[in-house]
């Protein structure tokens, strides 16, 4: 069986390796550990050997106990990597702990572990702009979860994470057997799992090549005279069922000076990618997401906000509410400074904005 192998999701690689993931390169390795981060044992063991001083131990003493599926972080002390991840996969034996509901299964409980773990570990790579991460297999060491319910669940996992973002991530997975127990082919259903997921990927993005496509040419013969031929300042990306707010804040800004692009009439609305909405995009020099629980429902808003993170654009968050960010693009934008607009503080708000507005474009 082959000593590595690759796999690639929408721009990112995964390396599935056979080998000791102390001898990762990668910015962070991830342990999987108790709740009490003892490192006593499997990959963490290896890692607190490795590193040799005790200066995880003693940065991680003040940070437990852990949520079983959570993800702490520490120093990586003498070691190359930037940090060390240290996933929850066994929580603390109690007497009070009262049993698991009927209706969960052990099977369930194991998705949970392992699932949280790897989202909560991509969160962190985002707002830590991490690129590169190792991987042991999580859970399959002291915590007993079955092997293939660890390739299952990973797979699925990693492959989601990377789905959700354009940003280009370096991911390994080491597979060692410290306990001598499997064979080489016991490995199999890792890569099993990765390929399917390489494979549902590529079907993903033929599809959407396929609408751009037709999408494009519907556009050319409809509104080839409607492409904005000039640049803009502001590109304003909304839902339609905010246009009041949205409409008064257009203008607003209009009379301020700045030159916006807002699709008033509904004319470039449909299906994503369509080649007016990018290049009106290109053409501005900041994107403003009117962010709202509608336009974070919105196929569209989501589409153009996408769009303009490829292209480097600035992005600025206009809270017209505060409904969580699309999952399709938090990790993008889970860190840029935004503004609350209050309908009931219209002028505060509208300063607020112009200052975020006028320091992002002095940046550019």
């Amino acid at each position: 069986m082959e000593q590595v192998k690759e796999y690639h999701i929408n721009n990112s690689t995964i390396r599935i390796i056979f080998g000791n993931i102390v001898d990762s390169q990668a910015e962070v390795i991830v342990s999987s550990d108790d709740c009490y981060i003892s490192m006593g044992g499997g990959v963490s063991m290896a890692i607190a050997l490795q590193e040799g001083t005790g200066a995880i131990l003693r940065d991680v003493k003040n940070k437990v106990p852990a949520d079983i599926g959570d993800v702490i972080v520490s120093t990586a002390g003498t070691l190359p990597q930037k940090y060390i991840f240290h996933a929850i996969t066994i929580g603390a034996i109690s007497s009070k702990q009262s049993p698991a509901p009927t209706l969960v299964s052990k099977e369930d409980v194991h998705q949970y572990i392992i699932g949280h773990s790897i989202d909560k570990c991509f969160l962190l790579m985002h707002a830590m702009d991490l690129n590169s991460i190792a991987f042991p297999s999580i859970g399959a060491g002291a915590a007993g979860i079955p092997f293939n319910r660890v390739a299952d669940t990973m797979s699925e996992s990693i492959a989601k994470n990377l789905r959700k973002t354009n940003k280009s991530f370096s991911v390994e997975l080491y597979l060692l057997d410290r306990r001598g127990r499997m064979k080489p082919w016991d490995f199999l259903p890792m890569f099993e799992q990765f390929s399917a997921q390489e494979a549902i990927s590529k079907m993903m993005s033929e599809q959407a090549d396929n609408r751009l496509i037709t999408d494009e040419t519907i556009i050319k013969k409809s509104t080839e005279n409607t492409i904005p031929d000039t640049d803009k300042d502001i590109f304003i990306s909304y839902s339609r069922k905010d246009t009041n707010t949205v409409e008064f804040i257009y203008e607003w800004l209009e009379k301020a000076g700045y030159k916006c692009w807002l699709d008033v009439d509904g004319m470039f609305s449909g299906i994503s990618y369509k080649k007016v909405i990018v290049d009106a995009i290109k053409r501005s020099k900041v994107l403003l997401f009117m962010s709202s629980e509608n336009s974070n429902k919105s196929r569209n808003v989501i589409s153009e906000v996408s769009i303009a993170m490829e292209y480097g654009k600035k992005v600025i968050p206009i809270r017209l509410d505060m409904s969580p960010y699309s999952e399709s693009i938090e990790y993008d934008i889970i860190n840029h400074d935004y503004v609350v607009y209050d309908n009931s503080r219209i002028e505060e708000s509208n300063k607020e904005m112009l200052k975020k507005i006028v320091s992002t474009l002095e940046m550019i």
